[in-house]
């Protein structure tokens, strides 16, 4: 039921009521239980409402039925581009599903994701997407509680979370690796983002593994930086005034690779003459950037319609079909381009 002292616009449920000649238990019926309402009724009911300028508080009524018609998002980097397509799936599912979208930045930051936690729970959200959780998994499963519908986006959740979904990272790096070692390349560093994300442990298995099936016995270098074009351009002065450019590196994202190569050009250094350069981030910037960069396409936004859709079914299950828990891997595509040493136009035509 609507609270009798509802009021917008300074219109209340009462006066509504007195308007359209019915009780307030109909005028709640119709807006909370519109089928159990004669279609006459029913029509004549919003029609007061409308010529009134009526608008319920859709929140309140939400809290008494028990639903808010929000869901919350948690994700370490909303400036990452990975991060935004992952909000845009997610709020294309709850759109359809008439849920609003209440997006929570951590900045990485474990004690930032906990308080989010404890807040949007407070608020009773419908549900939570964690993307690429920095809590331990039995703190994660304390805070949001055993009642509340969750998704986990990305791996190494064991038995704390139902529900998980992720882009297999691992073996797209292995292919990436692979594909480099093909080049000719013997040494080939790997930067990482600075934050420990899970995926950057996917990234770093997949990577070890090619180095030790391809290339056994080579040397592994791993950096770590910023995920952004600055930090990418940082690393690369670093290397250059060591003395320590690698002939080959990949980045783990579009953003860091474009700083690495303004800062090769900054020093006349050609890709890939001189070094092979690419990412596990595709995005537009990386066709036409110059050489077109070598890229891992990542599904990234139909991940994150995939997390949405796992969530309305346990939110809407209410335990009565009894739903097992779901593991959904997504596999990302290698684009191969000029950046890493392909001559071959037909990798270019389809990259």
């Amino acid at each position: 039921m609507i609270p009798p002292n509802e009021e917008v616009n300074a219109i209340n449920i009462k006066e509504v009521a007195k308007a359209a000649g019915v009780s307030v238990a109909t005028i709640s019926r119709v807006l909370n239980h519109p089928e159990q309402v004669q279609p006459e009724t029913k029509t004549h009911v919003l029609a007061v409402m409308e010529s009134l300028n009526y608008r319920p508080n859709w929140f309140a009524r939400g809290l008494n039925l028990g639903k808010t018609s929000t869901i919350a998002l948690l994700v370490p980097n909303i400036e990452s581009r990975r991060y935004r397509e992952i909000l845009s799936g997610v709020e294309t599912v709850a759109l359809k599903k008439q849920h609003i979208v209440m997006l929570c930045n951590t900045h990485a930051d474990p004690d930032q994701e906990a308080e989010y936690l404890k807040m949007v729970v407070s608020r009773q959200v419908d549900g939570v997407i964690v993307a690429s959780s920095m809590l331990a998994p039995a703190q994660l499963t304390t805070l949001i509680g055993p009642d509340q519908p969750w998704v986990h986006i990305g791996p190494g959740m064991g038995e704390a979370c139902r529900n998980l979904c992720y882009i297999n990272y691992e073996e797209g790096t292995y292919q990436m690796t692979t594909h480099l070692i093909k080049m000719g390349q013997t040494e080939i560093a790997l930067l990482l983002d600075e934050a420990p994300l899970t995926e950057m442990k996917q990234v770093t298995e997949g990577y070890r593994r090619a180095l030790r099936e391809q290339l056994p016995g080579a040397g592994e270098c791993i950096l770590t930086e910023q995920d952004s074009p600055r930090g990418g351009f940082l690393i690369t002065q670093r290397l250059l005034q060591n003395d320590a450019l690698p002939p080959a590196m990949i980045t783990a994202s579009s953003g860091q690779a474009s700083g690495v190569l303004k800062a090769l050009q900054g020093e006349g250094i050609p890709v890939p003459e001189q070094m092979a350069l690419a990412c596990l981030s595709d995005s537009a910037t990386c066709s036409i950037l110059e050489p077109p960069l070598t890229a891992l396409e990542s599904p990234n936004k139909r991940l994150g319609m995939v997390a949405a859709r796992m969530l309305f079914d346990t939110i809407e299950d209410n335990g009565e079909e009894g739903y097992g828990p779901q593991e959904v891997i997504l596999q990302p595509k290698l684009k191969i381009r000029r950046s890493c040493g392909n001559t071959k136009p037909i990798y270019e035509l389809f990259g």
